[in-house]
């Protein structure tokens, strides 16, 4: 017998397999882009660490503690040009807490930095303490940084 095109059995079982396979694949690339999107904070995390460095070099002092979305005035010169403090739907705010007797293995450390990330996707909170390797803390809707 010499056929040639499909039947419609062919096809129908051809579509299953396919909408199987879709129903895999699209739930892990939510997966990967909130992945993805935890990296670039983790990476903004990174930049405004080393911009509060630079500016302790340079004042001895870190900056003070500022407000949800908004560049402490004294580091933008030390972060990349156009730099934000918020990505997409999640904002940080930079937090410097004062320490009167200094660091228990450190007395002579009286401030020490961090930085809130406030989202509400709990999923990408997930992501980011997974990815983040120093000290965190924080509740189901916010992550604070030690920026040590």
């Amino acid at each position: 017998m010499n056929r040639r095109g499909l039947t419609l059995i062919e096809l129908l079982v051809t579509l299953t397999i396919i909408g199987i396979l879709a129903n895999f694949a699209v739930p892990a690339l939510g997966a990967l882009r909130r992945r993805a999107e935890a990296a670039r904070i983790v990476a903004d995390v990174h930049a405004i660490r080393v911009a509060a460095l630079d500016h302790y070099v340079g004042f001895a002092t870190y900056p003070p503690a500022g407000q949800w979305g908004v560049v402490p005035p004294t580091l933008v010169s030390s972060l990349p040009q156009g730099f934000g403090f918020a990505f997409h739907e999640v904002e940080y705010r930079w937090e410097r807490w004062e320490l009167p007797d200094g660091l228990p293995g450190d007395p002579s450390q009286t401030e020490l930095p961090g930085l809130t990330v406030r989202a509400s996707d709990v999923i990408l909170l997930a992501a980011l303490r997974s990815l983040y390797k120093g000290r965190t803390f924080g509740s189901s809707s916010e992550i604070t940084f030690v920026l040590e």
